[in-house]
């Protein structure tokens, strides 16, 4: 689904959302769902005219096996490098264990473990806050995980993984704390997504928000931290 021109959501992607952004003579995919997704990522990608020798970089928001679940098959694919904070790469390469849910939630994910076939790679290229990936930059906003990350095109939009997530009709909410490392680091960090100006926030979970996002989340920060 095109949101804006160069701006996708690639459909039927199972677990997080996946976000496909051209620009110029370049391309960058933005997490990769649960594994078992490549071949869809790439049949997306070659339907609005990628091609895998174009797709550069494939960014992963944080470590999360429903955002992780296919970069390394993607990669394999493309060519193109992955890359993640430098917080949550050690997650990734499985020198660290993958995060832990709590409470009921983590039953459940003890259950489900020995079927979600997570493959750790490492990483080509680990950012840093205000790093840059084509025309996007770089915004540490750590919470849901140590090295959870938001993409940032100045005026336009902002990619923000699970740092929030919508309801089914668009509207914000905060990560679940069942699944969030630190609730009030991940608050701080929606207030520094605030603060910044975009039209669209597309978030890894819920669908995006298209129309005056920034001051939809200025509205929901207030309510939320009064």
């Amino acid at each position: 689904m095109e949101i804006a021109s160069g701006i996708h959501k690639i459909d039927n992607v199972s677990g997080a959302n996946s976000y496909l952004i051209i620009a110029d003579d370049a391309a960058v995919v933005v997490d990769t769902g649960m594994p078992g997704n490549e071949r869809r990522i790439m049949e997306y990608a070659g339907s609005v005219g990628v091609k895998p020798s174009r797709l550069q970089c494939i960014v992963l928001t944080h470590a999360d096996i429903d955002h992780s679940g296919s970069a390394a098959k993607l990669r394999g694919l493309t060519g193109g490098k992955v890359e993640i904070h430098e917080a949550d790469a050690p997650r990734l390469s499985g020198e660290k264990k993958l995060k832990e849910a709590k409470g009921a939630a983590r039953i459940l994910f003890g259950v489900m473990g020995p079927f979600m076939r997570f493959t750790p790679l490492k990483p080509d290229v680990t950012l840093r806050d205000s790093d840059r990936v084509l025309d996007l930059v770089v915004v540490h906003t750590p919470g849901h995980t140590d090295g959870s990350i938001s993409l940032y095109r100045e005026g336009e939009v902002i990619l923000v993984g699970d740092a929030m997530r919508t309801d089914s009709s668009g509207k914000p909410l905060l990560p679940p704390a069942a699944m969030t490392a630190d609730m009030g680091q991940a608050k701080d960090s929606l207030a520094r997504i605030a603060a910044y100006r975009f039209e669209m926030l597309l978030p890894g979970h819920g669908p995006p928000i298209t129309h005056d996002a920034s001051n939809i989340m200025m509205d929901f920060v207030r309510r939320e931290f009064r």
